[in-house]
């Protein structure tokens, strides 16, 4: 018998070895991927498994395709498979993506379904319009033209801008644009605006102010260097009914101590919710980067807290914020710009605005006040 007839040649059995590693490879990955997106749902409360809270549709996605090739790869060197073993553990690998995805899905629901009452959406149906715009502007200078006419062309009743960076926005006016005055009063900017103390945090109103303040919230990680944030609590006068907005920012949870500073961000905003909740204080309007994923346990129980619900742009959460490049903002970022409101506020559609020059898109809120 031929050397050729008696098995596989040297390259035939290299190439069925290399498929091999691959189709485990590939299952391995995806059982990674299906691990890392249970852990917002088992572990809420470390920051990592929070943390993976943000990426969920790309941990399923990946996952997926990484199934997909260990099948195909498995395939094609299917005579060197222990198929047993292989179909096992895809098996398990399927089956905790369905799951989290499951899970997904159920928080999703849940979310949307939280402070919702029919009867006073009915209320609300016939009420006073009102729009929102919050963007976080990442030092993006509001002066500039172009997106001045663009903010104007939105019509809004209440533009909420963080990373404001304001200093610097009023000195880049001053020596770069050669501009002098205020910018409060130029296109579409009310005279009616408040600054946060840290000048992160800008509002603009085309509503008289009644009242505001700044609650601060202390770094929790020393010398400084983060969770120094605030929150503004703002009472609008609106066609003669008051109305409390709160726009905020909180740190971005990326390390231990981030993720314990946004959690005392959180902590410090849930009680100010509750009291206002107990007060019986409508309507309320929250707005901002949240720098939360609303698939996070600490989301849902936010809004719990303050008897609140939430819209999103499309039947589920949508990137508010890409990472490199706007043209990859359908994959490759998370949902973290967010809108609540009490009960008795109709919320008839959220919407996101274009790339503005930012890492963040406008959020545009369409609600009816009652």
């Amino acid at each position: 018998m031929s050397t050729a007839a008696s098995g596989p040649s040297g390259l035939r059995r290299a190439l069925t070895a290399l498929f091999r590693l691959a189709a485990w490879s590939a299952l391995l990955m995806a059982l990674l991927m299906a691990v890392l997106s249970l852990l917002p749902f088992v572990a809420p409360d470390f920051w990592f498994s929070d943390n993976m809270s943000f990426f969920l549709p790309q941990l399923f996605g990946v996952g997926l395709l990484a199934l997909a090739s260990a099948l195909l790869c498995r395939w094609i060197a299917r005579r060197r498979f222990r198929r047993s073993t292989f179909v096992v553990m895809t098996a398990v690998v399927l089956a905790a993506l369905i799951a989290g995805a499951a899970l997904t899905a159920l928080r999703t629901l849940t979310v949307l379904a939280i402070g919702r009452d029919p009867t006073t959406a009915n209320r609300s149906a016939d009420g006073t319009a009102f729009r929102v715009v919050s963007i976080n502007l990442e030092m993006r200078y509001l002066g500039d033209p172009q997106f001045m006419a663009y903010l104007e062309s939105l019509n809004a009743d209440v533009l909420v801008f963080q990373e404001t960076n304001w200093r610097q926005q009023l000195r880049y006016r001053e020596k770069v644009m050669k501009e002098t005055g205020p910018l409060p009063g130029v296109g579409p900017y009310s005279s009616t605006f408040l600054t946060g103390e840290l000048g992160s945090l800008v509002f603009f109103s085309r509503h008289p102010i009644l009242e505001s303040q700044s609650i601060r919230v202390d770094d929790v990680c020393g010398n400084g260097r983060w969770g120094q944030r605030e929150i503004l609590r703002i009472k609008l006068d609106v066609a003669g009914k008051p109305l409390t907005f709160i726009a905020l920012h909180p740190e971005s949870p990326r390390s231990p101590c981030r993720f314990e500073a946004r959690q005392n961000y959180y902590s410090t905003l849930g009680m100010e919710v509750a009291r206002l909740r107990r007060e019986g204080v409508d309507p309320v309007i929250i707005a901002g980067d949240w720098n939360m994923s609303p698939w996070s346990a600490h989301f849902s129980q936010l809004l719990e807290a303050g008897g609140l619900k939430t819209q999103f742009p499309s039947f589920m959460p949508v990137i508010t914020r890409f990472f490199f490049s706007y043209s990859l903002s359908w994959f490759l970022g998370s949902a973290v710009d967010h809108i609540a409101v009490s009960p008795d506020v109709g919320i008839a559609n959220v919407s996101l605005g274009p790339d503005i020059g930012s890492d963040h898109v406008p959020l545009i809120a369409d609600l009816i006040l009652p």
